[in-house]
């Protein structure tokens, strides 16, 4: 079997556990899937702003409505533009030019420990706690370091202090309540939990398919719980909780077909990871405009892994976070912003894998005949940043961010310095120039710089970011925002022969980025984006370039809600861009010593494409009137209404002579049924 699937910078033997997630993928989807949801909710309205001027700002609102998204705000960063995605059940979005696992994401001022349920399904958050979140895709400020992709920042809203009340939240998938209301004057809560049972209502329903049979079918919980105490009409404390786990398990025999060159997949495949984050956040008014904001964060988390007999992994970490912001207005021209984190982590690592040392940058990753490494060991690390930005008022039209970052931890002993600047320009009240650059830089995965598995003495990847910007806004309610980006990345991480991992990459990446929106609380609202880019990978040692796994010359969404009546209304969603490009199988030799084994022979590096993918969802809502007020609706929503077939891999046979198509998400159809209490 070779799974063409995409490489990222997350996680220890990323192509074992992306081969057994596909094996997953295939025995659970079939041609045509219902899902049922009942959701009792309440709703909020506003649109936000977003706090750096290279960003946009999304409502949850806006996004529960998404066809295509089952009512899941986050999952509406498809429809962004600068965001691709290889496969549809991907979550996290590569972003210009840089991989889904060099974004930076944050919850509520605090880190999160991972954001989608089964690698992408569905988010880890009610979707009615979600508020908005706001997207940086590059050059963003200092506020934010320690990736060189984009960032995501979701905000939860406070508890709503009216009454008490609930929340409900039935579906195939899951079971959820909300509970939230004021304790006492000054002082709300809400507590939120969900738990899955498809598992159980499917227990009896799953056969063994061509050697793949479910012990646990993919299960998962999550909650979220927050205290607002107002202790003054200046100062505000917040307790956060928020957590989440995931499981699943199968069995794989030696006579799958799926399996008949990667033999070493036979065998048990079981993922479970979880995480529990507590924080606490104040927010205090100073005198004179100031304002702190500050946050201490407990973090656990834990996974375990086996995939086959290619190996397994049980990890475990603890980790303590604090972080501060200061705003300290200076004068009319300038209010500076300081900002601190100082964080330890602990965490117990017991890995033993078959690793081909793979990366972006080579082709050839078999598990068979690679190397089995273990670890067993302690790992500490801690890791300080500190940084300045000055907001300059030059003018009433002419804003500028000066800023740098500092940064040092104990790992790899480094100590590094990024400059950032960016500035706003209002021409006039509806036409806004903006722009940005400065460097970013990240760590190399665990793996990669382990002293086993990878190379200790790699250095910190860098990409510089460049971004020119302008926005108009229109009497209509309609807003154009378009974006000219460069990156230039160095010091990627590519396979070695004598140190397993070297600093021999560079990647470049460039385009042009357009949103059109119109107003959602218009008859006609939506969104069009559309992005036209190119990102490049070179070997600085073969000096061999070639695209990088989620370059996308095209990509465009089309968003459109129409009010029928007061009653009814009708959404859609045509999404489409260009297929992702893949490393051709050409050939194979057998293996030396294994009999009826063989090794593919690859092609260059990203040299052909999958055809071009397009989907169309589709989303119809009825309100319902009650006599006490209170609304109810009912909705209905087709995902690939048009049964595409896009692809994302191919699965070869025994010796790669003959293929077969992977394909991606078939055909969804939900109802759902909501109502206010």
């Amino acid at each position: 079997m070779h799974i063409q699937k995409k490489n990222s910078r997350s996680g220890l033997c990323s192509l074992a556990f992306a081969a057994s997630a596909s094996l997953l993928q295939s025995s659970a989807l079939a041609d045509s899937t219902v899902l049922e949801e009942i959701l009792v909710e309440s709703k909020s309205s506003e649109q936000p702003e977003s706090d750096q001027p290279l960003g946009i700002a999304i409502s949850g609102t806006v996004l529960r409505k998404l066809p295509g998204s089952s009512g899941d705000p986050i999952r509406g960063l498809q429809s962004l533009p600068g965001l691709t995605y290889a496969d549809d059940s991907e979550g996290e979005p590569a972003v210009r030019g840089s991989g889904p696992g060099d974004n930076i994401f944050e919850v509520d001022f605090s880190p999160v420990g991972y954001l989608f349920h089964m690698g992408g399904a569905i988010s880890v958050f009610n979707a009615d706690l979600v508020e908005s979140f706001s997207v940086y895709p590059s050059a963003y400020g200092p506020e934010y370091s320690g990736g060189t992709g984009g960032v995501v920042d979701v905000r939860l809203r406070d508890p709503k202090t009216d009454r008490i009340q609930g929340n409900i939240d039935l579906s195939f998938l899951h079971a959820g309540l909300l509970v939230e209301g004021p304790v006492t004057n000054g002082q709300s809560f809400y507590l939120a939990g969900r738990i899955s049972y498809l598992d159980l209502l499917l227990e009896d329903q799953l056969d063994e398919d061509d050697g793949i049979s479910f012990k646990q079918f993919p299960k998962y919980s999550d909650y979220q719980g927050k205290y607002v105490w107002h202790v003054g009409p200046d100062s505000v404390f917040r307790l956060q909780l928020t957590g989440a786990s995931d499981e699943h398990e199968i069995q794989v025999s030696l006579d799958s077909s799926e399996i008949e060159n990667e033999p070493l997949l036979a065998g048990r495949h079981y993922n479970k990871e979880r995480f529990h984050e507590q924080s606490i956040v104040w927010d205090k008014d100073l005198n004179d405009g100031a304002r702190l904001k500050s946050v201490i964060s407990n973090n656990w988390s834990a996974s375990d892994e086996q995939i086959g007999r290619a190996g397994e992994s049980h990890v475990s970490s603890h980790s303590l976070l604090f972080k501060t912001h200061l705003e300290l207005p200076l004068n009319d021209t300038h209010t500076l912003k300081l900002g601190a984190r100082v964080s330890r982590e602990n965490a117990d690592i017991e890995v033993a894998f078959n690793d081909p040392g793979c990366t972006e940058f080579e082709p050839g990753c078999t598990l068979s005949g690679s190397e089995r490494l273990a670890v067993d060991e302690t790992v500490k690390f801690n890791a300080f940043k500190l940084f300045v930005k000055d907001n300059w008022y030059i003018n009433d039209k002419l804003t500028v961010f000066p800023a740098l970052v500092f940064h040092a931890e104990d790992y790899l002993e480094e100590q590094l310095v990024e400059p950032r600047i960016s500035m706003e320009y209002a021409h006039r009240e509806d036409l806004v120039f903006s722009a940005g650059t400065g460097l970013h830089r990240a760590m190399p995965n665990y793996h990669e710089i382990n002293d086993v598995f990878g190379n200790p003495e790699l250095e910190y990847i860098e990409s510089a970011h460049a971004v020119l910007g302008v926005q108009k806004y229109f009497d209509s309610g309609v807003d154009i925002k378009t974006e000219i980006w460069a990156k230039e990345s160095d010091k990627l991480v590519t396979g070695d022969d004598l140190n397993r991992y070297a600093n021999n990459g560079e990647g470049r990446a460039y385009g042009l980025d357009t949103i059109v929106r119109k107003n959602f609380g218009d008859r006609i609202s939506g969104w069009l984006s559309v992005s036209v880019a190119k990102a490049e990978r070179t070997h600085k040692i073969t000096g061999e370039s070639f695209d990088f796994d989620y370059d996308q010359p095209f990509n465009a969404s089309l968003v459109a809600n129409y009010k029928i009546s007061p009653l009814w209304e009708a959404g859609a969603k045509l999404w489409v861009h260009s297929g992702a490009p893949y490393t051709p199988v050409i050939g194979s030799t057998e293996r030396a010593g294994e009999a009826g084994q063989y090794d593919p022979i690859y092609g260059d590096i990203n040299s052909e494409r999958f055809p071009v993918y397009h989907r169309l969802d589709l989303r119809v809502d009825r309100k319902i009137p009650r006599s006490n007020g209170r609304e109810m609706s009912a909705y209905f929503e087709v995902s690939n209404l048009l049964g595409t077939k896009n692809l994302s891999g191919y699965d070869y046979n025994a010796d790669y002579s003959e293929k077969t198509e992977i394909e991606q998400l078939p055909r969804l159809i939900s109802l759902g049924f909501k109502a206010d209490f």
